[in-house]
């Protein structure tokens, strides 16, 4: 049975034919179906899962491997028996490819991450739930979400990953949301921004969670109590030392359920993709998604 790769031909649209036709030409032959529309990967991810394919590979950036998430997930959610859910395999030729960073699949070398698909040889990771929105490696409220809402596709085909810092301008400009955090046995938390990790790594090859780990049922959370230059100053600090502890405007905790309120709506994200606005309650999926490694 050939393994079926849902291919997005905007990943990288300067170079989509010619990526079609390397894949194509991968041993063993995939069997490619190419998306047509912005939810086309969800369907097909169902589609395939339910024609009995064990693992079905997502070609594109961390857009159409989040579809193609939801589309395993949902098929997933209708079987009983965890042995018999669909496994997802990764390629990544988009234009952030954070959860193939996480799981080490090479970005820059299609032929070594096919091997990895094919291989045989599979993991479980944790997987979780933003309201109805399933995500496997990051997930935020506030400014991420801003800026994925003001990057267009025409951004990101021109300026690829810069595309994000240029809309980062735009949002830091407007006034900061107020956020209140609800975790478990906690008092309520204020802030402005939460960063929500099931993996190490936010936005490309730094790690931004240091305690973070896929497979602990934990999510990480980085909660900014303001959105100032201050602030920012202390992540990155943080982040280039691998330790939050001194912050004394920044918050890093770990839980396995957190839910966010504001009292105007404010966009949430899930692997880079905008989702929809709070209230939002981010908690574990009912089962773990199985990756090709």
């Amino acid at each position: 049975m050939q393994i079926p790769v849902i291919l997005n031909p905007a990943a990288r649209s300067m170079r989509a034919a010619s990526l079609e036709q390397v894949i194509r030409g991968l041993s063993p032959t995939p069997e490619v179906h190419l998306t047509q529309g912005p939810e086309d990967a969800e369907r097909l991810a169902f589609e395939l899962a339910g024609r009995g394919y064990p693992l079905v590979a997502a070609a594109g950036g961390d857009g159409t491997v989040n579809q193609a998430i939801h589309g395993l997930a949902r098929y997933n959610a209708t079987v009983s028996d965890p042995t018999r859910h669909t496994a997802l395999g990764i390629l990544p030729v988009g234009t952030m490819n954070v959860l193939a960073h996480e799981l080490k699949i090479p970005a820059r070398d299609l032929e070594a991450a096919w091997a990895r698909v094919v291989s045989g040889e599979r993991r479980e990771i944790d997987l979780w739930c933003a309201n109805e929105f399933f995500f496997a490696q990051l997930g935020g409220v506030g400014l991420d979400a801003q800026i994925v809402e003001a990057t267009t596709p025409d951004m990101k085909n021109r300026f690829g990953p810069l595309s994000y810092a240029i809309s980062a301008v735009g949002v830091l400009s407007q006034e900061a949301p107020l956020l209140t955090v609800h975790l478990e046995n906690k008092p309520p938390m204020f802030g402005s921004i939460l960063l929500v990790g099931n993996g190490k790594h936010y936005g490309g090859p730094v790690p931004v969670f240091p305690d973070a780990r896929n497979d602990d049922g934990l999510l990480d959370l980085i909660l900014f109590h303001q959105r100032g230059p201050w602030e920012i100053m202390q992540f990155l600090h943080a982040v280039a030392m691998g330790d939050f502890s001194n912050c004394g405007d920044i918050d890093y905790l770990q839980a396995k359920e957190v839910r966010v309120e504001s009292q105007t709506a404010v966009p949430f994200e899930v692997d880079g993709e905008l989702a929809k606005t709070t209230p939002v309650v981010i908690k574990a999926a009912p089962f773990k998604l199985k990756v090709a490694m």
